[in-house]
């Protein structure tokens, strides 16, 4: 590497030794420190932030240090990406483990002790995961609420996982999706006993992101007739009441504009209802 290329002042901004004037050493890359349990979650987390910043080769053994006496100016801006990423893994873990971190040398030296200590077979750690996804179900959860915890615990099992690169990977592929629709439609709510049928008489399969859309669609179209029907049925109702009582019933909703009852009892009918679901 040439001098003028070597130069902070004319760093491209796509070079890994590029420092913007916002990457501060005591900043924390990402929202959860590492403690040991969840390195999975927090190295792949640590990843995408290092990636996005262009310094994954610190880490990953790409990126060697150049030799002080030969390149002098290209090793100090080397060093100043170390000591920052040494910086950022300090203020990324749990206070226990930081004492480990401040006395290295090099953070690839730091991530591969953690990679060497954390990313080993958990057995209890799998066992957990796979208890969770056979006994999760919506309950009072929305289909959005369900869905995202349920793939959460499949992408964590997955970190455990050895991606399958035989020549039977697609039918892998498309096994481990069929296991995930299965899952995912026996969690739901019974009310939605409809829609699932549906969706397993159809010939070819959905994956469990169509499946979950299909579903959504239902829930969108039962939050749309709803209110209309509630009000309605609210208003012959009241309209029978006001007759066998044989009054008048004058009153006005200000909220669905309807005659034969107010505002305040059309608010406690809905929510009977609701609570009937």
């Amino acid at each position: 590497m040439g001098d003028e290329s070597s130069k902070a002042g004319n760093m491209n901004p796509s070079h890994p030794y590029y420092v913007h004037h916002s990457d501060q050493p005591g900043h924390m890359l990402v929202p959860i420190k590492l403690n040991g349990a969840n390195y999975q979650s927090w190295s792949k987390a640590m990843i995408h932030a290092l990636t996005a910043k262009n310094k994954l080769g610190f880490i990953d053994g790409s990126l060697q240090a150049p030799s002080q006496e030969e390149k002098p100016t290209e090793f100090a801006l080397w060093n100043q990406c170390n000591s920052l990423i040494l910086s950022w893994l300090t203020h990324s873990v749990e206070t226990d483990m930081a004492e480990g971190v401040i006395h290295a040398k090099t953070e690839y030296q730091v991530w591969s002790d953690f990679k060497d200590q954390f990313s080993q077979k958990n057995a209890p750690a799998i066992f957990q995961i796979q208890k969770s996804i056979a006994t999760i179900s919506q309950g009072s959860m929305s289909v959005a609420s369900y869905y995202t915890k349920l793939k959460a615990l499949w992408d964590e099992l997955e970190n455990y996982r050895d991606p399958c690169t035989c020549d039977h990977a697609k039918a892998h592929q498309e096994q481990l999706q069929e296991d995930r629709l299965m899952q995912f439609l026996m969690g739901l709510n019974e009310s939605y006993k409809g829609v699932r049928s549906n969706i397993l008489m159809i010939t070819l399969l959905p994956n469990v992101r169509q499946a979950y859309s299909l579903v959504i669609q239902e829930q969108t179209q039962r939050q749309l007739s709803s209110e209309p029907e509630s009000t309605e049925n609210f208003t012959i109702a009241a309209n029978v009441q006001s007759k066998a009582s044989g009054i008048k019933n004058t009153k006005t909703c200000d909220h669905c504009h309807r005659s034969g009852h107010t505002i305040e009892e059309y608010t406690t009918y809905t929510l009977q209802l609701e609570g009937e679901y």
